[in-house]
């Protein structure tokens, strides 16, 4: 049995993309009765990173070079494992010098 598991490093970082961004993801279909309560969208990006770090961290077990689908200032927060301020505020933050390659 295979599977792509960068497909699933993907999904995960798309997730947490769509979270950092506040737009819709599969996690709100799953508590929708929770929308206004201030504490799920913490929770929400919670849940999210941890799902992408569970990813990150089975794709380095299985030797997938799971690093090139993040930008160089992505990797460096991932590699950290530390979901703060900072995660938050620069995530989606590209620049001249951060490259995805997928």
């Amino acid at each position: 049995m295979s599977f792509d598991i960068l497909s699933y490093v993907r999904e995960a970082k798309e997730e947490f993309d769509r979270t950092v961004a506040c737009k819709h993801t599969s996690f709100d279909d799953l508590y929708p009765y929770m929308m206004e309560n201030q504490s799920f969208f913490w929770y929400k990006r919670h849940a999210a990173w941890a799902s992408l770090l569970t990813a990150v961290r089975i794709a380095d077990g299985m030797g997938a070079n799971w690093r090139d689908v993040f930008t160089l200032k992505q990797l460096s927060m991932v590699t950290n494992k530390v979901l703060d301020k900072q995660v938050l505020d620069d995530w989606l933050e590209t620049s001249e010098t951060d490259i995805t390659v997928e």
